[in-house]
Formats: C-alpha cells, sequence, structure tokens
C-alpha cells in the first residue's frame, strides 16, 4: 500500500473523481453548483463534504467568485491519475449518436470464454446517457485501434465507469 493510498467512503471517491473529471475538462476551479449537479445533490451537500476532503489534503477551496474547489496533486495520485497526461479521445456511439468522450482504461475482467466477454470500461466524466441494456460501440482507441461494441451490463454511481457484455471486437492486424 503506498504512502498516498486512502481508505476513502464511497461518497468521498465519488466527489473526488468527479471533481478531478471536471477540473481536468476546465483546467480552473470547480464551483459547488457544477459538482452537485455532476452528482444530483444539493450545492450545500457539496460544500459540507469538501472541509472532509480539505483535511486530508485532497481538496484545497478558492475564494472568489470565479472560485470552487481545486484538486491536490495527492488527490490525482490517490486516484491513479497522471495530472499532465493528455488524454485522447475516443468516440462513443450509443444509439447511432457519436460522442466523443476520454477513456482512462479498458480492461478486460474476462476473455477466456467467447459468449461471456466482458470489459472494464472508465470515462474521464460521467456518460449520464448510458443505461443498462444499451447497446454501445467504444473506439477506434488511440494506441491499438481497438474497437469494442457490446451491450451496457452495468454503470457505476458516477456514470463514469461502465462494464459491457462484449458482443465483438476489432483491431487491426499489423505484421510485428
Amino acid at each position: 500500500m503506498s504512502a498516498d493510498s486512502l481508505d476513502l467512503y464511497e461518497s468521498q471517491r465519488r466527489a473526488l473523481t468527479v471533481l478531478v473529471n471536471e477540473y481536468q475538462q476546465r483546467g480552473s476551479p470547480v464551483s459547488s453548483g457544477v459538482l452537485a449537479d455532476r452528482m444530483d445533490r444539493s450545492p450545500g451537500t457539496i460544500r459540507n463534504k469538501m472541509p472532509q476532503l480539505e483535511s486530508l489534503g485532497l481538496v484545497e477551496g478558492v475564494a472568489g467568485p470565479t472560485g470552487g474547489y481545486e484538486p491536490t496533486e495527492k488527490a490525482f495520485r490517490v486516484l491513479d491519475r497522471d495530472p499532465d497526461a493528455e488524454r485522447e479521445s475516443v468516440t462513443v456511439a450509443h444509439d447511432f449518436e457519436r460522442v466523443d468522450a476520454t477513456v482512462e482504461s479498458v480492461s478486460f475482467a474476462n476473455v477466456n470464454h467467447p459468449s461471456d466477454c466482458r470489459a472494464w470500461v472508465e470515462f474521464q466524466t460521467a456518460m449520464p446517457s448510458l443505461s443498462v441494456g444499451d447497446p454501445v460501440a467504444i473506439g477506434p482507441t488511440a494506441q491499438g485501434d481497438l474497437v469494442v461494441a457490446g451491450e451496457v451490463h452495468s454503470v457505476n454511481d458516477t456514470g463514469n465507469r461502465i462494464s459491457i457484455a462484449v458482443s465483438g471486437m476489432e483491431a487491426p492486424v499489423t505484421d510485428g
């Protein structure tokens, strides 16, 4: 266990993840109103939660009319994120609509059985339009031109991580 790992409550991890996602998109402090909207909570609830994260050294409050909250370097380490990494946008197709999203990672829970392949896709921001049972295609990815297609099996509370029951994968074959 690293020095930066913390046992956060699920609600704390969710608030921190949403803050980091929004901050990385904007590059400026995120207001409690924006966080409340993304988390389906009231701004007062968010303002009550932030001192907990500040006391852990994960968040800094920024005063003023354009103020809000900023994640600290420690927050990025706790979430295992690189604050300076350039993220590539990947196309997500859902209900015949294409959306550009930044995919944090794609991992496969199992690939041993072709009829029961599952993939976890983690986005940098919430994908509120995705629901269980929706058909989805993600890709091509920046590094391998991988395209994953299937049906949404589950969506986490923050809407930034989904499980897909994979129906097909495609990547170009290259001579090594």
